[in-house]
């Protein structure tokens, strides 16, 4: 017999009434493999063997018990390491809650990007992630499935095109439900927000005023559902648009086209049907406003927010200010490249003047007499964009002006 069987032999029966007190089985199981294999005449491989347990285990925790002498010591230790070198800085760590705390509906790619432009540290999605987790930040409750067709989302290649739609606010104020009214640039995931206490064509004009007044770039389409403020398509009594309604109307006198979706397919309006679920999640539900004026002040402050400071992950991690101006400068630089290879001849589009005007040469010539008048192309758009609202963009324009003709050729 071993003297390790022996010493085990001198020392289990001081240990039997402890093990009877213990509850944990797993130590139960280890007395017992110990126990049995002390006190049996056969070889310590051959009893491991029909216990199901190696020679190994057997040796393993009759040193521990032999050692420590207490059967509490035959419980498994934590493999835990005592240090770990590529463990997340606490810092980090305190980091992340923050932006989480401020910004609860941010997730782990925006608080990723975040940390990289507000502290200067690089900490990837999948390790925000993972302390999102382990700080209880992040849970899967309510999360939604995609399950509608059409989830492909299609990008204009320049802004101009734009999405509007009403939506109920979620709460009532004062007993009284009012609506936001939102138009979305498809290009550039650009907005303008306003808020009213019905849905009408009055306030749909004003909000259309308020909208050409304050857009950055020429619109060139807005689709809209089939809503009542925005077509007579099914208060008429032929059942298609008379153009006789007020936004009809007013597309017509701004050279505009007003496109309406058909019926039943929301998914076509995709665009702004999702600007809704952000702002249920980061507007509705953070403000609770008492008052109109009250709404109408935070909206505004929130438009500006989605507009100047909101980068996506979509748009490059850009704002939707950025886009517009990059599109801008793009739309430019392609002009000013198709003039210079095909109309060498031609007037330039125009030139800075030393009080900080853009100036746009006016053709002469006689123009030709038509019947109609011509339809404005996209190029024609943004000409009479740049004649309306240079100054607007002198910083883009003088940026322009400072490009190569290489880089310019490629953008087109």
């Amino acid at each position: 017999m071993s003297a390790k069987k022996y010493r085990l032999r001198e020392l289990l029966p001081s240990l039997s009434a402890q093990a009877k007190s213990i509850s944990d089985a797993e130590i139960k199981a280890r007395f017992k493999l110990l126990k049995a294999v002390a006190e049996s005449p056969q070889t310590v491989e051959r009893k491991c063997r029909q216990e199901g347990k190696s020679k190994q285990y057997f040796h393993k925790w009759a040193k521990v018990l032999l050692k420590t002498k207490d059967i509490l010591s035959l419980a498994s230790r934590s493999r835990r390491p005592k240090r770990s070198p590529r463990k997340t800085p606490r810092r980090v760590v305190k980091r992340v809650r923050k932006l989480r705390e401020l910004e609860p509906f941010s997730g782990p790619e925006r608080i990723s990007q975040d940390l990289k432009d507000h502290f200067n540290i690089d900490c990837p999605p999948s390790t925000v992630y993972q302390v999102l987790k382990r700080e209880k930040l992040i849970s899967t409750d309510g999360a939604k499935k995609l399950t509608k067709r059409h989830l492909k989302r299609y990008r204009r290649p320049l802004p101009g095109w734009l999405q509007m739609d009403f939506k109920y606010v979620p709460y009532r104020i004062a007993g009284v439900q009012f609506y936001q009214l939102s138009a979305i640039d498809h290009h550039s995931s650009w907005r303008f927000i306003r808020c009213y206490p019905e849905k009408s064509e009055a306030f749909t004009v004003k909000f259309l005023n308020e909208l050409i007044e304050y857009c950055p770039f020429p619109i060139v389409q807005i689709q809209t559902d089939n809503d009542a403020a925005f077509t007579d398509k099914f208060t008429s009594q032929v059942y298609r648009p008379t153009g006789r309604h007020e936004m009809d109307l007013w597309c017509k006198r701004h050279g505009i086209e007003h496109r309406l979706i058909p019926v039943g397919e929301k998914e076509l309006n995709g665009k702004v049907e999702n600007s809704h679920k952000f702002d249920d999640r980061e507007f509705f539900s953070q403000v609770q406003c008492l008052t109109y004026e009250a709404l109408q002040v935070h909206s505004r402050a929130y438009n500006e927010r989605w507009n100047m400071r909101r980068k996506t992950k979509t748009l490059g991690w850009k704002t939707p200010d950025e886009v517009v101006e990059e599109s801008y400068v793009r739309a430019i630089a392609y002009l000013a490249v198709m003039k210079a290879r095909y109309c060498p001849n031609q007037p330039a589009f125009g030139r800075l003047t030393e009080d900080g005007q853009w100036v746009i040469p006016i053709d002469e010539s006689p123009a030709k007499t038509q019947n109609r008048p011509k339809r404005l192309t996209v190029v024609d758009r943004y000409l009479q964009y740049l004649n309306w609202d240079g100054n607007r963009r002198l910083k883009s324009l003088i940026a322009l002006c400072a490009m190569s003709q290489s880089s310019s050729q490629e953008l087109i």
